[in-house]
């Protein structure tokens, strides 16, 4: 099972990214945009990667992702089962949410080091 330290080692290894609480859950951010965040009881984290990658990834392991909208007009992200995504892929997934809400300079430079 994925942890929130190893969701803080994950996120924390990119650029500029902070830890700030969401609605007082452990939340990660880059230039003041939510990447993920972990849900109550902690089995749960949502990475807000774009709807397309959200969309294959729930309709591809629906017992794994599910896509996440706020009032059903608002894509927000993929919600993440934590006890079964492999620790390989949620590394993938934070990524692709920091890639998804980073600056483009700030890509940019990460990708040219």
């Amino acid at each position: 099972m994925i942890r929130l330290a190893d969701l803080r080692s994950y996120a924390m290894a990119l650029p500029e990214v902070v830890e700030k609480p969401h609605f007082r859950l452990p939340g990660f951010r880059v230039a003041d945009k939510l990447l993920a965040h972990l849900e109550r009881g902690d089995a749960h984290a949502i990475v807000c990667v774009g709807q397309a990658e959200a969309s294959t990834a729930a309709a591809d392991q629906p017992d794994i992702y599910e896509e996440v909208w706020r009032n059903g007009r608002i894509f927000v992200g993929l919600r993440v089962d934590l006890c079964k995504v492999t620790e390989e892929r949620m590394r993938e997934l934070i990524e692709h949410a920091w890639r998804n809400r980073a600056p483009k300079r700030l890509v940019a430079a990460h990708d040219n080091r």
